[in-house]
């Protein structure tokens, strides 16, 4: 069985959705608002197809197989986490610990700079979380 690639074009048209993170040749990669957005509608009744062309997906490039693929990834990653990350990393793991591969840097600066500014999100929060620690550690509690 061969796996449907996205031409250029195709991926030109998907990075235009602010729903999604980034887009290969292979992989269309979501963002966490989108995410929480399909689970709150998924769990309200509506049917995956329903939620991707609401959201501005165009069902013809992405086909049938890949919002099966959407849904199923969705809603294992809130079954297994009860929470969602931004773009694609390692089981378990946030997308800002991930090594980037060359597929998955992002290709626009628009993609460049939402990624960035994750990063610092999520590096700030980390940095909150380091402080508590300390404070627990040194007060005794």
């Amino acid at each position: 069985m061969s796996r449907k690639l996205f031409t250029e074009e195709q991926q030109q048209l998907l990075r235009q959705n602010p729903y999604i993170y980034s887009v290969t040749e292979t992989r269309i990669t979501l963002t966490k608002e989108f995410k929480e957005i399909f689970m709150t509608a998924y769990k309200a009744g509506e049917s995956p197809r329903k939620i991707l062309e609401d959201h501005g997906f165009d069902i013809s490039i992405i086909g049938e197989r890949r919002i099966w693929s959407i849904s199923q990834h969705i809603r294992t990653e809130y079954q297994k986490y009860r929470e969602f990350h931004e773009g694609y990393g390692p089981r378990g793991t946030s997308a800002a610990h991930s090594v980037p591969s060359d597929t998955d840097a992002p290709v626009s600066e628009a993609d460049e700079i939402r990624q960035l500014r994750h990063e610092v999100d999520y590096l700030k929060q980390e940095m909150e979380f380091l402080k508590k620690i300390s404070s627990i550690r040194t007060t005794g509690k």
